[in-house]
């Protein structure tokens, strides 16, 4: 069977309109608008960012989980006594996504607006006072390096750069990757955190990430 050649770029002509077969000579009529009275239903699309406080649902299920868990004399008892292993096991028996709350760690972050992981023991320490708030990823990452700084007490001319290489270090699983398998060319293509800055380092480039593995929970800065 032979196939057909077909001149793809060719610009097809549309069919000219028939006249109709009721008798009607009048010529065909083009159509370039057309106008429309039936009133739009949708006159306006507005589009509302909930803010940090979150939606009102949202930000009432931590006020019931605070309540269930502050009436629950067993979590009390274990809370006052700070046998906090003890606490968080009868939280996730009794309360982790049993019926009434169906409370679980990620619906408490998102209604908090978290853009990181919490525990449990954050979730008790805030529901009995201990903490008035979830701190966010950066300010717990600041925490981090205060106390590395603290303890070590490097020049003030390596203090910038150690900020810098801790938070990339805890936040980003490729920056560690490249640091432990000693990729360090790859760094000259990494957005995060300079070849020079790595260099500036000096004598802290391995004191930093052994720091992170034995001190920082680094899941906690996921989402």
């Amino acid at each position: 069977m032979l196939k057909q050649k077909f001149d793809y770029d060719e610009i097809l002509k549309l069919p000219q309109l028939q006249k109709g077969t009721g008798g009607d000579d009048r010529p065909p009529v083009d159509i370039d608008e057309i106008e429309v009275f039936d009133p739009d239903k949708v006159k306006e699309l507005r589009e509302q960012a909930v803010g940090l406080e979150g939606m009102k649902v949202d930000r009432k299920l931590f006020e019931k989980a605070q309540q269930e868990l502050q009436e629950d004399e067993d979590i009390k008892s274990a809370v006052e006594n700070e046998q906090w292993e003890k606490a968080v096991k009868i939280v996730r028996d009794k309360y982790e996504d049993k019926p009434n709350l169906f409370l679980n760690l990620d619906k408490i972050r998102k209604s908090e607006n978290l853009d990181r992981r919490i525990s449990w023991r954050e979730v008790l320490e805030r529901s009995f006072g201990f903490i008035d708030t979830f701190k966010s990823k950066n300010e717990l990452l600041e925490e981090e390096c205060e106390k590395f700084i603290s303890i070590y007490k490097p020049e003030s001319k390596y203090v910038p750069y150690i900020k810098n290489y801790l938070k990339a270090y805890v936040t980003d699983e490729r920056f560690r990757d490249i640091i432990n398998n000693k990729h360090f060319a790859e760094l000259n293509v990494y957005a995060g955190f300079s070849m020079s800055e790595f260099k500036s380092l000096n004598g802290w480039r391995e004191t930093v990430p052994e720091y992170v593995k034995d001190y920082v929970p680094v899941n906690q800065f996921m989402r």
